[in-house]
Order: C-alpha cells, then structure tokens, then sequence
C-alpha cells in the first residue's frame, strides 16, 4: 500500500476496557504494522469539530458513550459524509442484568438505547466472539460486525513468569467488583472443604481485592445528596471473602482480625501454609502476576443475557499462564472448551477445563476440585491442554494480523 492508513483510537477510559480493547490492542498495531499504519490515540476528541477528523480514514472508538450524544450522532453522519470509517467496539452487553451495580445508573441513562442507536449507525463493530457478533448482527441489520478477541503477549515478562512454589494447590479466583452473583455460586464449597480435611491440602486465593469507590448518601425524603467513602465491611470484597472464608471459620482469630485490619497490600505472616490468601489488586502492567499463586482458577458465572455474551478471556489468561480451569458451563465457557471429566466419571485427556453444570450447586465445584487435589497429574494435563488451546489463537501478534488485515479490507 503506497501511503499509510491514518487511524484514530478513542479508548473508553484508561484502564479496564479502554486499556484491553482500544488502548493495548493499536499500540501492538503501530508496533507491528508501523510501515502501513499512522496510528493517533486520544482521550478526548473534539467532536464539535468535525474538520478535525479529515485527515483520518478510520476512527476506532470504544461504545461511544458521551456527555451529549446529539454531537457525537452529528460526528457518525460527517464521517458517512467524508467517507471515514468510524469502527465502534463492544466487550459487553448493553443490556446489565439487574443484578449488575451499574444497572440503575444504565437504565436512569438510558445506555441501552443510545449504545444501540451507535450499533446501527456506526460503520462496523468489532467484538470478542461469534455468540456476541450474532446479537449485535440483530441490532446492527447487517454482517458487518467483525470478532477481534481479547489477545495477550506470551512474551511480556509477567505473564511468562514462572509460578511461585507452594506445598497446597492454590484455588485462586481473579476477577473484578461486579461479580457477586458468580461468587454466591460458591457459598459452602469452603465448608465441604473443611469437613473432609483439604483445607490441610489445598488454598483459597481471592486475588484483586480492593477498597476503593463510594457509595451515595441519602436525605430523608430519599434524595441523593452526595457521596462519601465506601467502608471495608460495605465492599464487595469484603463479601466475597466472607463467603469464601465460610465467614472467617477457616482461619485462626488472629489471622482473622489481621484481616479486618483491612491494611492496604499488607501480607499475614507465612501465608503460604494458611488455608486462605487475600491478594491486594495490582496495576494494568502487574495485574497478570496475580496468576503466580494460583494453580487452579476456579470461574463461576451468573447464567443470565448480560454473562451469556461476555468474552472468554478467563480461558486466555489462565492458558498463558500454565493455570487450569474450572468453569460454569455457559456462555463464553463454551467457547473451545473440552471437558476433562466426562458424564460416569471418565476422564478425557484432551479436556482443557472441567466445566460446571450451572444446575449444580457448590458440591459439584468441591467434587472438581477434590478431583484434583486427589490427582495432581490431572492438573498439569489440564495447564498443559488450555495453553495449546489458546496460545495461537489468542497470541497478540496474531490477533494484531487479524487487526491489521480486516482494517486494509475496509478502506480498500
């Protein structure tokens, strides 16, 4: 191609979804394909100032949430006008289930009207896989909805990091704020546990916790007048832990009240050989180390519109990072996944995961993990099938290629 392609990236944020899917994603593209790309990336684009966007070809923007979407819908119809590619992505549902912490807020904003008003209007949209592309064809009218799935690099340093060692398997769950549902999925696994003398064996790891945020403060007649800081015994952090401590019953009173202490990136004394392991949240570049002390991700989901679509990228972080898996089999789960124990109690050597029936209570995810603890060679098969599973398909070099060919396609 004689000249290059101008592109610009408007992430949704600079962190989270904005750093994963806008961010990450054209820095590799600029790395990788710098010979036929110009890429630009910016926070705060002027949409009032439509000329400004000449000189572009194609316009990646995350979602497209703005403060007055009028302007933005006027930006969509100059790009048609001038023949500017606007390629919109989406990583979740529009729709939040009831459950989600954001669902009022979406709903008082009236989100899944405006996202979907962008779906229709924008050029194409890029998404995370073929059971969420099918929704988005049904909103958009057509198939020029395009699956680029979430990519990591083997090569980065933390993610390539070896595991810490440890004498227990390490039971380890990574996930954010909005996970309640999945985690109640959980409530008496730790008891069942103990009951049959594993808590000796094996570690419970809740990896990512964090106090921050704000909850709202109420007047009298009901009315929102402000915020102030979320306490500890108010975050959902502090839920999760009490749910997968059995309320703190699995741990000695003074591990217990080192733990109310609530000291930010504070580590109890040998935490190696104790039954249960908090792990602070770490930043974007330090988030995958989370992985060096967990043997074992356990993924429990909430079956329901809003989980369904999400992405499979749990399956991508463990396989990169030599951790096995055991998954609610629903939704993104389903995605390339091959269950190691088979119906009568057979085992299947080509499994990557064991999944879940979501029928099931706790005492399937304690048979699993019992499964394992018992036979330790099944771990390793398991790390071992994931990564074959996913190192190709969702490397970052490849999914850039994919990227990089899908946007000469475009414009061509």
């Amino acid at each position: 191609m004689e000249k290059k392609i101008n592109i610009l990236v408007v992430p949704s944020d600079k962190g989270g979804c904005g750093f994963y899917r806008s961010l990450e994603p054209h820095i590799y593209l600029d790395k990788l394909y710098g010979d036929e790309f110009n890429v630009e990336i910016t926070y705060k684009p002027d949409y009032s100032n439509l000329a400004s966007f000449d000189k572009y070809q194609i316009v990646h923007i995350h979602k497209g949430l703005c403060p007055d979407m009028r302007i933005f819908w006027m930006f969509l119809a100059y790009c048609k006008s001038k023949n500017i590619k606007v390629v919109l992505d989406f990583d979740d549902n529009w729709q939040l289930n009831k459950d989600h912490p954001s669902y009022l807020a979406q709903v008082k904003q009236n989100y899944p009207l405006l996202l979907c008003t962008n779906i229709k209007n924008a050029d194409y949209v890029t998404t995370t896989t073929d059971i969420f592309a099918d929704k988005i064809k049904k909103v958009k009218g057509d198939n020029r909805v395009v699956v680029i799935p979430n990519a990591i690099d083997p090569e980065d340093k933390v993610v390539s990091a070896p595991k810490n060692k440890s004498s227990r398997l390490r039971i380890g769950l990574v996930m954010g704020s909005s996970h309640l549902k999945d985690v109640e999925q959980l409530k008496g696994l730790t008891n069942m546990l103990k009951t049959v003398g594993l808590l000796d064996r094996v570690q419970i790891v809740l990896c990512g916790f964090d106090l921050g945020g704000t909850v709202s403060v109420m007047d009298e007649n009901g009315e929102i007048k402000g915020t102030r800081p979320i306490t500890p015994k108010e975050s959902v952090w502090t839920k999760y832990e009490e749910i997968l401590t059995d309320d703190y019953k699995i741990v000695s009173p003074q591990y217990k009240q080192f733990l109310q202490s609530y000291i930010p990136n504070a580590q109890y004394p040998n935490v190696e050989n104790e039954p249960y392991r908090r792990e602070w949240t770490k930043g974007l570049n330090e988030y995958m180390s989370h992985y060096q002390n967990v043997d074992v991700l356990l993924v429990p989901l909430d079956c329901n519109n809003f989980t369904e679509v999400k992405s499979e990228l749990k399956f991508v972080e463990a396989g990169f990072t030599h951790t096995a898996v055991i998954a609610t089999d629903f939704g993104p789960y389903t995605i390339g996944s091959i269950n190691m124990l088979e119906k009568g109690g057979n085992i299947n050597k080509e499994g990557n995961c064991i999944l879940i029936d979501p029928t099931k209570a706790h005492k399937a995810w304690f048979k699993a993990i019992k499964k394992l603890v018992d036979n330790p060679e099944l771990v390793t098969l398991l790390q071992e099938n994931m990564h074959n599973t996913v190192k190709d398909k969702y490397n970052i070099r490849n999914v850039t290629k994919t990227r990089a060919e899908f946007y000469k396609s475009i414009i061509e």
